[in-house]
């Protein structure tokens, strides 16, 4: 779900905070606070980071039923795969009330 998620936001969006924002939205239906979506960017930079190389971005990105899209950078769609995961486990996006 994080992957197919960070694919929709990557290639709808052109800018990384306009991405992180539509990721948010559409999972919690509201837009990200100011605060939020600074985590968020951390949150990105961290995952950036840590898919440091292909290989490594491409393992992570192997789970799951489904191929990534091959037209996106690995790197990139791995960082956002789990930026959005990252939202979908929020409580707010868990829980409605």
């Amino acid at each position: 779900a994080g992957r197919q998620l960070g694919t929709r936001v990557l290639k709808g969006q052109a800018s990384p905070d306009g991405r992180l924002r539509e990721a948010f939205r559409l999972v919690c239906a509201r837009r990200p606070s100011t605060k939020e979506l600074g985590i968020l960017r951390r949150a990105l930079d961290r995952s950036t980071k840590a898919f440091g190389n292909d290989a490594v971005a491409k393992q992570y990105l192997a789970e799951g039923g489904t191929p990534p899209d091959a037209a996106l950078n690995p790197r990139e769609l791995a960082a956002y795969a789990s930026v959005c995961l990252a939202i979908l486990n929020l409580d707010e996006a868990m829980t409605r009330e």
